[in-house]
C-alpha cells in the first residue's frame, strides 16, 4: 500500500532546531576563539590607553577584557535565543509530531538539552552577573588609578575564571552531542513509516499453486 506522506510539523521542528542549535554552538566556538585571539594580540602589542593612563600596571589585559567583555555579552544574547528555539522546537516534537521517546537519539538530545539548559541557566542567571560587577569595578577602580580596589575587584573577577572556562567548554559538549542527536534523529525519522513488507499475503497466491500441483499429479 502507498504510505501517507509525512505532514510539514516534523521537518519544519527539526529544521528549527537545527538553526538554533547551530547558532548557540557558534556562539559559544567563536566567543572561546576570539578571546583567545584578542588576549593573544593584545598581549604582544602592550598597548596603553589613554581612559586608563592612571592605572600604573600592564593594560594589555585590562584592555583587551574590556573588548571581550562586549564579545561575551553579544553571545549571551545569541545564546539565549538559540537555547529558546531548541526548547521550544523539542516541546513541539514532542508534543505536536510524535517523536519517538523509545529511541537512542531521542534519549540522547533530551539529556543534553537538560544538561545545557542547567548550564545556560547558571551562566545567565548567576555567573554572568556576579562577573560582570567584579569586571566594571575593576575598570572603574582602574581608570580612577585606584591600585588596591582594581586588584581586590580583578582577584574577584579571576576566581571565577576557571568555573566560567569550564561552564563554557561543558555547554559546548552538550550543544554539540544534542545537534548530533538532533540529526541523527531527523533523519531516521520515516524510515519505519517507509519501509516495505517483506512478502505478499499468502491468501493471493494459493489458488494459482493448487491448481498446478493438480495438473502435476495428473
Amino acid at each position: 500500500m502507498p504510505t501517507k506522506p509525512p505532514g510539514i510539523g516534523r521537518p519544519l521542528f527539526e529544521t528549527i532546531h537545527a538553526l538554533a542549535a547551530g547558532l548557540w554552538l557558534g556562539s559559544l566556538v567563536m566567543s572561546a576563539a576570539t578571546a583567545g585571539i584578542l588576549f593573544g594580540a593584545m598581549r604582544s602589542l602592550d598597548p596603553s590607553f589613554g581612559v586608563f593612563e592612571a592605572y600604573t600596571g600592564p593594560q594589555s589585559d585590562l584592555g583587551a577584557g574590556f573588548i571581550q567583555n562586549k564579545v561575551f555579552l553579544a553571545g549571551d544574547v545569541i545564546q539565549f535565543i538559540g537555547a529558546t528555539g531548541v526548547l521550544a522546537s523539542t516541546i513541539a516534537l514532542l508534543a505536536f509530531c510524535g517523536l519517538p521517546l523509545r529511541r537512542v537519539s531521542t534519549a540522547i538530545r533530551l539529556f543534553s538539552l537538560g544538561a545545557a539548559m542547567i548550564l545556560v541557566s547558571y551562566h545567565l542567571f548567576v555567573l554572568v552577573p556576579r562577573m560582570q560587577g567584579n569586571a566594571e569595578a575593576y575598570w572603574r577602580a582602574a581608570e580612577a588609578g585606584e591600585m588596591d580596589a582594581a586588584q581586590t575587584a580583578h582577584d574577584e573577577f579571576r576566581a571565577d575564571h576557571p568555573t566560567a572556562r569550564n561552564e563554557m567548554v561543558a555547554t559546548t559538549l552538550a550543544v554539540a552531542m544534542m545537534l548530533g542527536a538532533g540529526a541523527w534523529s531527523a533523519a531516521s525519522g520515516g524510515v519505519a513509516e517507509r519501509r516495505v513488507p517483506k512478502s505478499l499475503p499468502s491468501g493471493l497466491e494459493q489458488p494459482k499453486l493448487a491448481g498446478t500441483n493438480r495438473g502435476a499429479s495428473a
